[in-house]
């Protein structure tokens, strides 16, 4: 393809093409750079001289994805959202909140939060999906797990695209006595208004505003979940549950875009596919208005392969059984502009449960959580490999030392460019 494209004939015109093309690359790097450290000197200037920071329109909360598909994917939000009264209530506790927050050289300003003001540098709290398990214990109380997925947006308003997505997860757990409808209203008036649950989204968009590069239009480097795949073994698990495959992908992806982002401390783009068109992502604001942001073009990807699931007795007694629910998952990184992969490994992780055999477990949510868990320990030996875990879990035909090179090399020539 790169011979067809640049009419390659002999070995060494590709050498010599392949090393411009690279110089290129580096320069670009370079150049970024450049910009990058320009930015914080303007923006240092700007301190000390008193000239005005960087203003950031507050455009409050927000769904990701297409509106028919709100109600179901996200309820709660959906209730808030589509209630001009609610919505105002909600933003005015975010906008409170986002008051008090102190970032150097940067200056929030609330509003209405309108997709028609035409304010440059905008944020918002967007949710993606909300996930509601229950399940009887057979002990006199339900397990309950309340997971919110969502992104913290930085995008230009005029231009309608986006700079930067911090994503994440919160979960809230819970053993009560009896679960309905009322019970599970309560819960997610926790995960939206609480404040003082550690859990609430309020607290959560808070605490990561600091990991925001609002300097991002100068520091063009992005990374993103490019393709999520199954094995034929892992198939016959999504097939066995009725599992909507397109809906799977987005959920796993999003969930190690989620652990990525956090255990890295890096922005990483949404996973696009089944929620956007080509390369735009839709919101919906305030205004009720669905806006399409384009997205950047990311520099490196992520390539995810669900490689299947397995359920093991660990140890069984009279009445109770302990349980390992079993994934596996390969994780791949590379560069898109050499079209070079720099990271490939497979692991697999377990979790055991103590479970009375009187209860009827619902499997497929734990074979779920066991994946939740493995790509937020993945995303843990991406950012600091650990000697046991190596041992324990990764399948690498490549020695310890080298595992611990390669991360770093990423750390390096990768996840450093995205912060």
């Amino acid at each position: 393809m790169i011979c067809k494209e640049y009419g390659i004939v002999d070995t060494q015109s590709f050498r010599e093409n392949f090393k411009n093309y690279k110089n290129l690359n580096v320069k670009s790097l370079i150049m970024k750079n450049f910009f990058k450290s320009l930015a914080f000197v303007v923006a240092t200037s700007h301190s000390a001289f008193g000239w005005s920071t960087t203003q950031v329109y507050f455009a409050g909360l927000s769904y990701i994805g297409d509106a028919v598909n709100m109600d179901l994917a996200a309820p709660d939000a959906s209730s808030i959202i589509g209630s001009p009264t609610a919505l105002a209530e909600y933003n005015s506790i975010l906008r409170s909140a986002i008051s008090e927050v102190d970032l150097e050289g940067v200056s929030f300003i609330s509003g209405l939060g309108n997709s028609n003001s035409g304010n440059a540098l905008s944020i918002a709290l967007a949710i993606t999906e909300e996930q509601f398990q229950a399940e009887n214990t057979g002990s006199s109380y339900f397990a309950v797990k309340a997971t919110t997925f969502g992104q913290i947006v930085l995008f230009d308003f005029t231009e309608k695209r986006v700079i930067s997505t911090i994503p994440f997860i919160t979960s809230y757990t819970d053993s009560p006595k009896t679960v309905d409808d009322a019970y599970r209203r309560e819960i997610y008036k926790t995960v939206y208004f609480d404040q003082s649950k550690k859990i609430n989204l309020v607290n959560e968009f808070i605490s990561r505003l600091a990991e925001v590069n609002f300097d991002k239009p100068f520091n063009s480097w992005n990374i993103k979940v490019r393709s999520v795949e199954q094995t034929a073994s892992a198939d016959k698990y999504l097939k066995k549950y009725k599992v909507d495959t397109e809906v799977f992908n987005t959920r796993v992806a999003s969930q190690f875009s989620a652990a990525m982002s956090n255990r890295l401390g890096i922005p990483v783009l949404p996973y696009t596919k089944g929620q956007a068109i080509g390369g735009a992502m839709a919101m919906r604001f305030e205004n009720a208005d669905a806006v399409q942001l384009e997205l950047p073009p990311a520099d490196y990807f992520v390539d995810l392969k669900l490689l299947g699931f397995n359920k093991k007795i660990m140890k069984e007694t009279a009445n109770v059984i302990y349980p390992s629910f079993i994934a596996g998952l390969r994780v791949s990184i590379g560069d898109l502009g050499f079209d070079e992969l720099l990271y490939s490994e497979k692991a697999q992780s377990g979790r055991v449960l103590k479970l009375s055999k009187k209860l009827e477990v619902n499997e497929w949510n734990e074979l779920k959580n066991s994946l939740t868990v493995l790509s937020d320990e993945f995303c843990a030996q991406l950012a600091k490999p650990d000697k046991k875990w190596f041992k324990e879990k990764m399948f690498s035909k490549k020695p310890y030392k080298k595992i611990v090179a390669i991360s770093r090399s990423l750390e390096k020539d990768v996840f450093d460019n995205l912060r």
